[in-house]
């Protein structure tokens, strides 16, 4: 994700919290609507993030979302490759 911002420009919307039976895991889901800076491509994403807690600190995070539109953004599944790099 270091990389990101260098190729994206999104803004990030439509946060929306999932309630769990345990207050020490989230889910939320949210979008991503933008363009690839490069191709110029949009880059429109849904999100789903899981976060396991402890004491208030993260343990785990865990991240959803649909490849395809990444390389659909960038071109190609090798300028996806070549962007992560």
């Amino acid at each position: 994700m270091q990389n990101f911002p260098k190729h994206f420009e999104v803004q990030f919307t439509d946060l929306e919290f999932h309630l769990t039976i345990d207050p020490e895991l989230v889910i939320a889901e949210f979008k991503s609507v933008g363009k690839h800076r490069e191709t110029g491509n949009p880059y429109n994403q849904i999100y789903i993030s899981v976060v396991q807690t402890k004491d208030g600190l993260i343990t785990q995070y865990r991240d959803f979302w649909n490849p395809l539109v990444a390389i659909e953004s960038v071109g190609s599944v090798n300028d996806a490759v070549r962007f992560s790099e």
